[in-house]
């Protein structure tokens, strides 16, 4: 019998997808994700005030959100060294599907399931 830890039958870009919808089942880290979508580049600190957590939290969070691919991180110097975030690619990607508006949404998926049957037919 197989342990439900042994996961090589399955597709690692399916663990990647539920790696980061584990890391967005979270109210602060949804909050900051949707935050840096909105602002591309947000710095570390402007994250920490607007979510109203104190930083050595936010950090924990950020870095659940970075290990999960959805959140770049970049060091610019301005004066002082300032870490800014971004959204990833696949973090671009999970925004466009949980938050698109709901009819481009169900045309996407339906072109992307008839896509699928396309290829199983050839």
């Amino acid at each position: 019998m197989k342990k439900l830890s042994e996961t090589e039958d399955i597709d690692p870009r399916i663990l990647d997808r539920l790696r980061a919808y584990t890391a967005l089942d979270n109210p602060i880290r949804l909050r900051a994700f949707r935050l840096i979508h909105d602002s591309p580049g947000l710095p570390f600190h402007e994250i920490a005030k607007a979510v109203r957590i104190e930083s050595g939290l936010l950090a924990y969070h950020m870095g659940v959100l970075r290990a999960a691919g959805l959140v770049d991180v970049a060091y610019e110097r301005d004066g002082r060294q300032v870490t800014a975030y971004r959204l990833g690619a696949t973090g671009q990607e999970l925004f466009s599907e949980l938050f698109a508006n709901p009819s481009s949404r169900s045309s996407s998926r339906r072109a992307s399931v008839l896509q699928r049957v396309a290829a199983r037919q050839h």
